[in-house]
């Protein structure tokens, strides 16, 4: 993929997350399921647990940090994420929380294609990093070999990545919200202008590549039409990405959602 469309469905995303940020967040006060099933691996796994250190990608309102709370686990939690909006909604909830939290605006992707790799804005390692409904949002195959190759830096040789795989396009409810150029060029919200820049970006994207609309949008403050850019892994694509990736697949299980089957989990350490 060109960086110039790696560039604008990075900006794709950005707007849509500006734009919904509040309902976003109203739609994510809940803990998914599948957490359910992360004290145990790190009991498991995680021999020093006087204080896990945590780092949260894409932290939106760091209702994990508030997860790990409730399970009285003892944590240092960093959370990042590249949108303001969700990270003062996730400031308030660590404020109210009384968390031992940091939280830092990063952008991910556009650090990846200032430098052609991912340079992290710190030295520190994790105990237990977690990416949740983050790698569908990583535009093009080598970008998501960059992401996960990056986190062998930054975490502890005992320590757990847990990563999560929404299965929108194995769902139907989510399938309803893909976007095909027919369904563009019929919707009254989106000009034309809109229309041609979103038409050159379907024909650029890579196989397993979606763009999505926003299906809250009759509770979304905002009028604009909310379009998102998202990647599916399926299971095949999840275990060899992690494999080149260099890390290796403790546990996977499917959870979340009415179906139980929305996320795909994959518990990950590095290989040795």
């Amino acid at each position: 993929m060109q960086k110039i469309t790696i560039n604008k469905l990075n900006k794709l995303n950005k707007d849509f997350y500006q734009n919904v940020a509040d309902d976003f967040s109203d739609s994510r006060q809940y803990f998914w399921q599948g957490w359910q099933k992360i004290p145990q691996f790190l009991e498991k796994n995680i021999k020093n647990q006087k204080k896990i250190q945590v780092l949260d990608l894409a932290c939106g309102n760091a209702r994990f940090a508030q997860f790990l709370k409730e399970k009285n686990i003892n944590f240092k939690y960093l959370g990042l994420d590249n949108s303001a909006k969700l990270l003062n909604i996730a400031q308030e909830t660590i404020d109210k929380e009384n968390i031992n939290a940091q939280l830092l605006k990063f952008d991910l992707i556009s650090n990846y294609l200032k430098n052609k790799k991912i340079i992290w804005p710190f030295s520190q390692q994790f105990d237990l990093i977690v990416v949740f409904g983050l790698s569908h949002h990583l535009p093009s195959g080598d970008l998501r070999l960059s992401f996960f190759q990056s986190l062998k830096e930054i975490i502890n040789k005992d320590g757990l990545v847990i990563v999560s795989n929404w299965q929108f396009a194995k769902d139907e409810r989510f399938q309803k919200n893909i976007l095909n150029w027919q369904k563009i060029r019929k919707n009254p919200k989106i000009n034309i202008f809109q229309r041609l820049k979103l038409k050159k970006l379907l024909k650029n994207l890579e196989n397993d590549d979606y763009l999505l609309d926003w299906r809250k949008k009759e509770k979304t403050s905002t009028k604009k039409e909310a379009i998102r850019y998202c990647h599916h892994l399926d299971n095949k694509a999840s275990e060899k990405l992690f494999e080149k990736a260099g890390l290796q697949i403790l546990d996977q299980f499917l959870a979340d959602g009415k179906s139980q089957k929305l996320n795909h989990y994959f518990v990950l350490k590095k290989t040795n």
